[in-house]
């Protein structure tokens, strides 16, 4: 696990959020006198999330949100795309405790002195949810003074309240502000919501790879490339067969209400405690999915409908990765054709010499077996051309470019019938010449040369090349260009093989769909067929490191040579897409060796696109590192080893290396686990049996949220295919 993620205990923000004070004082010395001592005050504040978060904050849930599985032996937890958040705001307002002027020296650091979030992870179940409706409220409802309605609130007080110290709104936050909130009963209260020193220890912040994962939404980066993320941790394990509400809430300005204060104040009875709700979802234990039940229940399959006995004739058009679609010609008339978009389930090598197309109509082919036409590359011309025109950036540059493209060819006209006239060593008078040249140039014979990318005046614009990469890589095209019926990437199906979760169809890429599609990108205001910049974007010589490959594609009565797109890639449809964002996914060719990726991204929130720069012969998928769950197994009886040093977790039965009789004795009530307490017995063992990490920055001596959640967290699924069903055989 080192090599992929580093389990940091905290990330502080340079402030946390509140009111500051700073003096600036400025003397003024005249032959080596002061004359003049100038002082001046600034109030200033330092702004974070309060009463509500951004959701572009949160990256992940686990469990998935909406999705039904085997939960019940992980603690629910949500991952931040800000490394900073859990600690950007304290309980009380002040400094964290750990610099504090009050704190004693040999306190002032942060193993000491842990940081407490200022949010915390809730659990309920349906039942209890029935009596804790999340309500729309304003900031008015949740802040001071209390009211006689048998609420109690947090100590958050109105920006002009007098005579008030602590925690205040700031100027900019009105009371008239929208929020959402929940009211907990004093029992709830002090049974979900976890003491202070368990608050330390649910919050940490992971530092990832994400080489092989999809950047979206990847915001907080270090300069190695690795991403940092922050993870809050609920303390209650969801209960088998129910569905469940997990809740963020802020619990700044109820630092005198928690356990582990050194002036606690209870909540009085018959009253309820006001908590602003951050965000919430749902999720159902039921049924047995899970990421390695999701993982082994794929289909493998190339991208292609799979027919049975009927309609024999066909299947190798299906087999091709064809698919009948309804068609309406330009007279109106309605019509079925065939078309493959630029996936194929087979090798379809093109021409060494591009064909250009002058309109849609001209790249339709006409199918003499079954009386269809095939539409595929007619499609592909005529939705480049559409994406051209609506990219005014690209369209801008190419119109400019060819006409410099034109100047220069009417320009090296000019040159070449004036060279010719000059070098005519006839008898004719100089004059005639002239005439000549200026009134009968259509007299002259001259020769112009081919047109050459090199003979530009100008380079190809970046504009131009930018767009034509990315049309390369098909960004932007439409799903249903891409995957043109529901039957080529099936989600959850059954067929006479299985029942399976999910599908992960495998594909070559059609260099002819994409030469079509470029071409019409590239027909704006194009006046010659041949079109040199249309050979250089087909030879992905706008993508970095990209070349396509030539091969042999002779037949019997014909040798020539072909180009092939050196691609090759997948798409996967499946619940571990969109319940395991940050899925790890890599592909290796036959060699072993990782395949660089042209395109790797999740394209809808359950499907996921790779294109990668080589033949693809295995796949792994693995678990996001930063979600990694916190586990227990559960198997009537509590279970939990403990890791040693490297990380494995030792087969001892004697009970010093695992936390299973706390947990059965006590430890957990109702499913809510005393983490702090468990985080004790944890420290207690793993310091009688030499296996507390001595080479981190707890030193062997401090147990922080890092070490808790490295004893906590389970080992990453991982989930390796071998691809062996790939059709090399060309397309005939």
């Amino acid at each position: 696990m080192s090599e992929n993620t580093k389990i940091v205990q905290c990330f502080l923000p340079a402030m946390v959020a509140g009111k500051y004070t700073t003096e600036v004082s400025q003397r003024v010395i005249k032959d080596k006198a002061s004359i003049q001592d100038i002082k001046k005050t600034f109030d200033f504040g330092v702004d974070a999330a309060r009463f509500t978060l951004n959701p572009n904050d949160i990256y992940s849930v686990y469990p998935p949100a909406n999705k039904s599985g085997n939960y019940s032996e992980s603690l629910p937890h949500l991952v931040f795309t800000r490394r900073t958040l859990p600690w950007e705001r304290t309980l009380d307002g002040k400094l964290p405790v750990f610099q504090r002027a009050s704190t004693p020296e040999n306190k002032r650091n942060p193993q000491e002195s842990p940081p407490v979030p200022w949010m915390a992870l809730l659990l309920f179940d349906e039942e209890e949810m029935k009596g804790l409706p999340i309500s729309k409220n304003t900031i008015a409802a949740v802040i001071q003074p209390n009211l006689s309605d048998g609420i109690i609130r947090p100590e958050i007080f109105d920006a002009k309240a007098a005579g008030k110290e602590g925690l205040k709104l700031m100027e900019w936050e009105k009371t008239t502000d929208g929020c959402f909130t929940m009211d907990l009963t004093k029992e709830q209260f002090e049974h979900y919501i976890p003491s202070m020193k368990s608050l330390s220890l649910l919050a940490h912040a992971k530092e990832v790879s994400i080489d092989n994962k999809d950047k979206e939404g990847i915001t907080d980066i270090n300069t190695d490339g690795t991403g940092v993320f922050a993870v809050i941790v609920g303390n209650r394990l969801p209960a088998k067969g129910k569905q469940h509400t997990a809740i963020l809430v802020s619990l700044e300005g109820y630092t005198d209400y928690l356990k582990g204060t050194s002036s606690k104040k209870n909540i009085p009875d018959d009253h309820k405690a006001r908590l602003v709700v951050l965000a919430s979802w749902n999720f159902s234990d039921s049924g047995s999915s899970s990421f390695s039940q999701l993982a082994d229940g794929l289909e493998l399959k190339s991208i292609k409908i799979q027919r049975g006995n009927e309609a024999p004739e066909l299947v190798s058009y299906f087999d091709s990765g064809y698919v009948p679609l309804e068609h309406v010609t330009r007279t109106g008339a309605g019509t079925i054709s065939w078309y493959h978009g630029p996936f194929v389930p087979k090798l379809f090598p093109a021409t060494s010499k591009c064909i250009s197309f002058a309109s849609s109509d001209a790249a339709l082919r006409y199918d003499k077996t079954t009386g269809f036409f095939d539409i595929s590359f007619a499609a592909a011309w005529q939705l480049g051309r559409i994406l051209a025109l609506q990219n005014q950036e690209f369209s801008k540059a190419i119109l400019n470019w060819r006409m410099a493209q034109n100047q220069l060819e009417a320009e090296k006209l000019r040159n070449n019938t004036l060279n010719a006239i000059l070098e005519d060593d006839s008898e004719t008078a100089a004059k005639d010449k002239v005439i000549r040249y200026l009134g009968k140039l259509h007299a002259v014979e001259t020769t112009v040369p081919a047109e050459k990318i090199t003979d530009l005046p100008t380079t190809v614009p970046q504009e131009v090349k930018h767009f034509l990469g990315n049309l390369y890589k098909l960004n932007g095209i439409p799903f249903s260009y891409i995957v043109p019926h529901e039957l080529l990437l099936e989600k959850e199906h059954q067929k006479n093989t299985g029942t399976y979760t999910g599908t992960l169809s495998l594909f070559y890429v059609d260099p002819n769909w994409i030469e079509a599609l470029l071409d019409g990108a590239l027909s704006i205001g194009r006046i010659h067929k041949s079109d040199a910049l249309l050979e250089q974007a087909v030879n992905g010589n706008f993508i970095d490191g990209y070349q396509t490959q030539s091969i042999d594609i002779s037949s019997e009565t014909i040798t020539r040579k072909g180009r092939r797109l050196n691609t090759t890639g997948f798409l996967l449809r499946s619940d571990l897409v969109s319940g395991w964002r940050g899925l790890e996914i890599t592909a290796f060719d036959a060699g072993g060796q990782l395949l660089p990726a042209l395109r790797f991204e999740r394209i809808d929130s359950d499907i996921f696109l790779g294109i990668f720069d080589g033949n693809i012969a295995g796949i792994t998928i693995k678990q996001p590192y930063e979600g990694l769950h916190f586990g227990i197994k559960n198997n009537s009886a509590y279970i939990k080893n403990l890791k040693n040093e490297d990380g494995t977790n030792q087969e001892i039965t004697d009970g010093t290396a695992d936390v299973n009789a706390e947990l059965n004795d006590g430890l957990i009530q109702n499913g809510v686990i005393d983490i702090a307490g468990l985080a004790g017995v944890m420290q207690e063992k793993l310091t009688a049996k030499h296996w507390m990490n001595t080479t981190g920055e707890s030193k062997g001596i401090y147990f922080t949220s890092a070490e808790f959640a490295y004893q906590m967290i389970d080992s990453p699924v991982k989930k390796s295919i071998t691809i062996n069903i790939l059709n090399t055989d060309s397309h005939a």
